[in-house]
């Protein structure tokens, strides 16, 4: 596994931890529930964004649609490349992104599901109000924010720090390293002719 895949799913842990242990919302006893977290890395003049939504209500989320709300699409510029984990649709619109579960997994009650994408907006314009106001939904996307049995109160994803690289990980790369150079001098001396 190369150096990126292990840094990326580093990061997933990590902020799946992150969003796990973050709070629920107060929202209206019969209202779907929904709370996010958000990390960006620079990537040369962008930024890739991991958002890790957490399912806080009773019924499955099958929708999320980032940077709007009931006053519209709200984040500083156009995002491209969205993706997400659980199979939906990534449908970029404007200055928002709308993911649509069809035929993929259905995001169950106190599970999370991960959603990327690039952006060259910073952390903070991404994360400043009104920019990154947000509505899951328990069917279709459809302009409703906070109606109970349908969609989520408006909610915007904390900026949370970029996971480095674990201690661990490093320990277990540096004690690979120290094998295989331990195992080359064995050879180089079983190698050379006896004086």
């Amino acid at each position: 596994m190369n150096n990126l895949q292990n840094s990326n799913l580093i990061r997933f842990a990590l902020v799946l931890a992150l969003a796990a242990g973050l709070a629920a919302s107060t929202v209206s006893g019969h209202a779907q529930g929904a709370t996010a977290t958000i990390f960006g890395v620079p990537d040369g003049a962008n930024y890739d964004y991991t958002i890790t939504l957490q399912n806080t209500g009773s019924s499955s989320l099958n929708g999320f649609w980032y940077g709007w709300t009931g006053s519209g699409n709200n984040l500083p510029s156009n995002p491209t490349s969205a993706g997400n984990l659980l199979g939906w649709a990534n449908i970029l619109d404007n200055n928002s992104i709308r993911w649509q579960n069809s035929t993929g997994t259905a995001l169950l009650p106190g599970h999370s599901g991960t959603f990327t994408f690039v952006s060259t907006s910073i952390p903070a314009a991404i994360t400043t109000p009104p920019s990154g106001g947000s509505v899951a939904y328990n069917g279709t996307i459809d302009f409703s924010q906070g109606l109970p049995g349908d969609s989520s109160p408006a909610f915007s994803p904390v900026l949370v720090p970029a996971p480095e690289p674990s201690s661990l990980a490093l320990l277990a790369a540096g004690l690979l390293v120290m094998a295989g150079s331990g195992r080359w001098l064995a050879v180089a001396r079983k190698s050379r002719p006896v004086a």
